[in-house]
């Protein structure tokens, strides 16, 4: 009896570990734009576009840390793709003449809850 108990221990806890968190190796993306606004030294907006070239990080789960970049097309467009279920956090970088080192992160939290998910994120919208 002893060793059955043990036995369905080991598998439950063998199952468990087998879970997989966000990340890579899945088969969901998440795509979005980056919009930027151009200002002067007044503080006037004096041109918006989409914004090509620009450098879009993701962080997997709850880290802290960047897992993963890509940069924006010349529409502005990006693409993580080869992720698992979980949450992610998109993010750029914006100027700030406030902030420190003049820039501040703008971010997203997106969640993917399916295999095969397509999730379009909300416009990242950051000054330059």
């Amino acid at each position: 009896m002893g060793i059955r108990i043990i036995l369905n221990l080991f598998i439950v806890v063998s199952l468990a570990s087998c879970s997989k968190s966000a990340g890579e190796g899945g088969t969901s993306s998440i795509q979005g734009k980056i919009f930027g606004y151009d200002i002067n030294t007044a503080g006037v907006v004096t041109d918006s576009a989409y914004v090509q070239d620009a450098r879009v990080y993701i962080t997997y789960g709850d880290g802290t840390t960047v897992d993963n970049d890509v940069r924006t097309s010349y529409t502005g467009d990006y693409i993580f793709r080869g992720l698992r279920k979980g949450i992610y956090t998109i993010f750029v970088y914006s100027q700030c003449n406030d902030c420190p080192f003049n820039q501040e992160v703008v971010k997203q939290t997106i969640e993917i809850t399916e295999n095969k998910q397509e999730v379009i994120a909300p416009d990242l919208k950051i000054f330059d």
